[in-house]
């Protein structure tokens, strides 16, 4: 725990000092239109110079996390802050933030978790622990093992099986010289499509056994540097890294730690559970959340499964599912406005938007509608409608929505088929 706390803090100190340089001004300070999640609407930047201080507040607090200092206040104090700026914009949303939300959500309320190696305790003695709840530590193996297995479900659709879009973005690394030339091999692609799939829905129960742990360890901080390497990501990899250790015995830091101080000392034995100890019956409350905790994480990655169509396509349910690096979209929009006196013009949404949102807005319904929303209220209630031509994974471009439908009278949520969401036609081509 104390590890895990440790490396978490440091994580997102390390997350803050990225977004601070260009990325808060990018995504709150130059941006005038955000695209809430739904009814959150009233989610929205603070001005002038508080994003920038809420960024800093957040850095604070995660050298406090890492420190144990103030901690649970810390922690608590994180996860606002964290999920507040998740929150302001969907356009913005990385599987990684929301994990991030997660877990601190999670190091905010779980027990015993800065009762070692921390200024806490150090200023307050009685407050050292050496156990948690064994609950405690299954919860957190639980919560990180849940990107991993439905990362892997969510892979068992046609266009990652046939290498899709994995094979594009490989294809597009002409910096690497001649190992592009291998990435592009057709039996390369082949591997390295079903092998991140069967490592992400094996590597959890291979964790969990003592024999095969290392390895499966090892494997999948192999998988993660690659995806450094290739695609670039921000601190989701190194976070999962750290993370994962949680599926160790809960010893080994301080095995390693002895073993680094004197390299010729043998490991300290493995700390023996109590004889005859008390087992603690939890409380039927606690038993509760527990068991709606894990029923939340278990549903919503699953809750595709009841709309038809494919989610890659829809965006239905796509978000807080696992969904990662399944597809590649590319299109473009034209909204066309029809006033109440009859006239019509067209705008494009470019002229409103930061690049990163508007590259964003084509290929997904749902902010589709929360553009023409906003354009019909700009204008007076107008109708408006929307002209996109878009590509999954290598398509030939084709219509998302129907262009005769006022997307400013439909929802920004809804259950079940929405019929002006046109279904995708063109199957993917044969990679040969």
């Amino acid at each position: 725990m104390a590890f895990l706390r440790m490396a978490f803090g440091v994580g997102m100190v390390v997350n803050t000092l990225l977004y601070l340089p260009v990325l808060v001004r990018d995504y709150y300070v130059d941006t005038s239109f955000h695209f809430s999640y739904g009814p959150l609407t009233f989610v929205q930047p603070l001005p002038g110079a508080g994003m920038y201080l809420v960024y800093v507040a957040m850095g604070i607090t995660g050298v406090l996390i890492a420190l144990g200092r103030w901690y649970r206040w810390a922690a608590a104090a994180f996860f606002v802050l964290t999920t507040y700026v998740f929150l302001i914009d969907s356009t913005f949303f990385q599987n990684h933030e929301y994990l991030i939300s997660l877990l601190a959500l999670l190091l905010a309320v779980l027990p015993g978790i800065d009762g070692r190696w921390s200024l806490d305790v150090e200023r307050h003695p009685e407050r050292r622990r050496s156990t948690v709840p064994a609950w405690v530590v299954w919860l957190l193996r639980f919560q990180v093992g849940v990107p991993y297995f439905f990362g892997g479900i969510a892979k068992l659709n046609g266009d990652w099986l046939r290498g899709e879009p994995l094979r594009a973005w490989l294809a597009s690394r002409t910096d690497i010289g001649w190992l592009n030339g291998l990435l592009t091999n057709d039996g390369v692609v082949w591997f390295m499509a079903h092998g991140s799939l069967v490592l992400d829905l094996v590597v959890v129960w291979l964790l969990l056994h003592r024999r095969t742990r290392v390895p499966a360890y090892v494997v999948v901080t192999g998988f993660h540097l690659l995806n450094v390497w290739l695609f670039g990501l921000f601190i989701f990899p190194w976070l999962m890294i750290a993370a994962t250790t949680i599926f160790f015995d809960p010893s080994w830091p301080e095995r390693a730690l002895a073993r680094w101080r004197s390299p010729a000392a043998e490991a300290p034995p493995r700390p023996e559970p109590a004889a005859g100890g008390r087992v603690r019956r939890l409380s039927p409350l606690l038993v509760g959340a527990l068991g709606l905790w894990v029923a939340l994480q278990v549903l919503l990655p699953l809750r595709h499964l009841t709309v038809a169509g494919s989610p890659s396509w829809t965006e239905e349910h796509h978000r807080f599912s696992w969904h990662m690096k399944l597809r590649d979209k590319r299109g473009d929009v034209t909204y066309v406005v029809t006033a109440a006196d009859g006239r019509t013009w067209r705008v494009d949404p470019a002229e409103q938007l930061s690049p990163k949102q508007a590259y964003r807005l084509s290929g997904h319904p749902e902010r589709l509608v929360h553009f023409a929303r906003h354009l019909s209220a700009q204008h007076g209630g107008a109708e408006v409608r929307a002209e996109t031509s878009v590509s999954l994974n290598g398509r030939r471009p084709q219509p998302i929505v129907d262009p005769t439908v006022d997307l400013a009278s439909q929802p920004v949520l809804w259950w079940g088929p929405a019929d002006w969401i046109l279904p995708l036609e063109e199957p993917l081509r044969r990679s040969d």
